[in-house]
Order: C-alpha cells, then sequence, then structure tokens
C-alpha cells in the first residue's frame, strides 16, 4: 500500500476515533445530568450532525437520529428546554416510578430493581483496572448507563492518544477492550431499556429521551463493528508503515477536537452523580 493510501487510512481512524469520543461523552452528559440550554445547543449543533454522519451510514437508526436532531434544530428552545427538563426527571431521577432503570444490573442479574447487584461489583472493578471510580462510589451505583458512557468516553480519549503518539499495540489492545466493555455491559440491554422508555408513558410523549436512548443502543452496536474492524486493523500488516506516520496534525480535524473540548467542560445539573475520576 502507498504512504499516501497509509495516511489517508490513519487520518480517518483518527476522525472516528474523534467522533467516537464525542459522541460518547455527549450521551453522557445528556443522560447523567439535567439538560441546560448550552446542552441542548451541542445537541442541535452542525457539529453534532457531522460527527454522527461519521457513523450513520452503519446503521438506519443513526440516520434516523441525525434526523430528528435536524428536526430539534429547529424547535422553539426555551420550550424544548423546559419539556425536555420535566422528561429527564421522570425517566432519571422520580420522585414517580422511572419507566425502566437506567442502570444494567435489573437486566443482567438477579431481574429485579435493586441496585449494587454482583453486576455492579464486576463493572467497577473494570474502571478500577483503567484507574478510574466513580465520584460518588458506594452512594452512586457504578453500572448506570451515563457512567458506562463515561468510561467508554475516557477510553476513547485514551485511543485517540495512542495513535497520536505511535502506540500502537496499547491503541490496538485498548480497542479490544472497549468493544469487551461495550458488548458485555451495554450492548445486553441498551435496547430493552430504550424500547421500556419508548413504551411508557415518557415514551408517548416523548421530547428528547427516548430518541437519545434509541440512538445510543444504535451507535453502541455500530461501535462493536467498528472496534473488531480497527483493532484487526492496526494489529494486521498495516500496522508496521502506520507507525511511521504522525497523527493528531490534520487540521480539518481541529474543529471537531476544540468541540470536543467544550463538550468535555459542560456541566449540567446533577453530572457530579455520574462521573468518573481518576484514582489517586
Amino acid at each position: 500500500m502507498e504512504k499516501n493510501d497509509h495516511m489517508q487510512d490513519v487520518l480517518q481512524l483518527e476522525a472516528l476515533l474523534l467522533s467516537r469520543a464525542y459522541l460518547y461523552e455527549l450521551f453522557h452528559k445528556l443522560l447523567g445530568g439535567a439538560p441546560d440550554e448550552v446542552l441542548l445547543d451541542t445537541l442541535a449543533s452542525e457539529v453534532t450532525a457531522d460527527v454522527l454522519d461519521e457513523f450513520a451510514g452503519a446503521s438506519d437508526e443513526l440516520v434516523a437520529l441525525g434526523g430528528f436532531l435536524t428536526v430539534l434544530r429547529a424547535d422553539d428552545r426555551v420550550q424544548l428546554l423546559s419539556r425536555a427538563r420535566d422528561e429527564y426527571t421522570r425517566v432519571f431521577v422520580g420522585p414517580l416510578a422511572l419507566p425502566a432503570s437506567p442502570y444494567e444490573s435489573p437486566y443482567t442479574g438477579a431481574h429485579d430493581m435493586a441496585t449494587f447487584q454482583a453486576n455492579t461489583l464486576a463493572v467497577r472493578s473494570i474502571y478500577h483496572a483503567a484507574s478510574l471510580r466513580v465520584r460518588r462510589e458506594q452512594a452512586v451505583p457504578d453500572d448506570h448507563v451515563a457512567l458506562m458512557c463515561a468510561f467508554m468516553a475516557e477510553l476513547s480519549k485514551r485511543s485517540l492518544e495512542a495513535l497520536r503518539e505511535g502506540h500502537l499495540a496499547g491503541l490496538a489492545s485498548l480497542l479490544r477492550d472497549q468493544r469487551r466493555f461495550a458488548e458485555g455491559h451495554l450492548a445486553n440491554w441498551l435496547g430493552v431499556f430504550a424500547k421500556s422508555v419508548r413504551n411508557s408513558k415518557a415514551g408517548a410523549e416523548a421530547v428528547l429521551y427516548p430518541q437519545m436512548l434509541e440512538g445510543l443502543d444504535a451507535f453502541v452496536r455500530a461501535d462493536l463493528d467498528f472496534l473488531a474492524e480497527s483493532a484487526y486493523w492496526v494489529e494486521g500488516e498495516a500496522a508496521s508503515e502506520m507507525a511511521l506516520l504522525v497523527a493528531g496534525s490534520a487540521p480539518e480535524l481541529a474543529s471537531a477536537q476544540a468541540a470536543l473540548d467544550s463538550l468535555e467542560a459542560l456541566r449540567p445539573f446533577g453530572i457530579q452523580d455520574n462521573e468518573l475520576v481518576p484514582i489517586v
């Protein structure tokens, strides 16, 4: 393969890694805290549309999500914000019974609504192995959907760093770790969760969250394919020449990186309950 072809492949890989870091970070903020005006503006932005388009070809559901965000962009922002906040409360907070649990354990553990099941501790051990912990560990179950998105966002950013530094073995390992986590702790229950919310009263009056949960489920399934294919490619014959190339210098990715940096800085109300922090 020609060097220019390798450069294009590396650039495409970097763009996809950056896009998935952005999307997981966006889902973390949307599902982990009450929406505010800045977060809704970010969701409905052209940047989000462009990032989503990187993966939309892999899924009709993601194409539909892109269409939903286009409609969202035209909605009255004041009315949308009020309704979205109410919907977030109904879906994730209460005080009335939630339409479905936002934690993995009830779907894959003892199949009841109890939190802090054995699966919760399994997820915690995975966080710890990556030198991360839930900010309010012991008080907040580790297997909340927003925390899992935060974890995938963090590993996505580590993957970007590994690519940009030419650490190909580390990159391949990170990609396979993410696939194991997504397959074992996201893809196995998100579809049921999304469908349960959609079929609930909250879903009948859907403004934002049923659509976003369905979008997250579709994105995770598309991401599983990307992770498997990209890990195989990095480990393959292309890797020896790829090591000679430098990622992280493409000006066309600068705006996406800046958007990711801005997204990371957002602090929607309540996000502190669904954050991962380094173990020190």
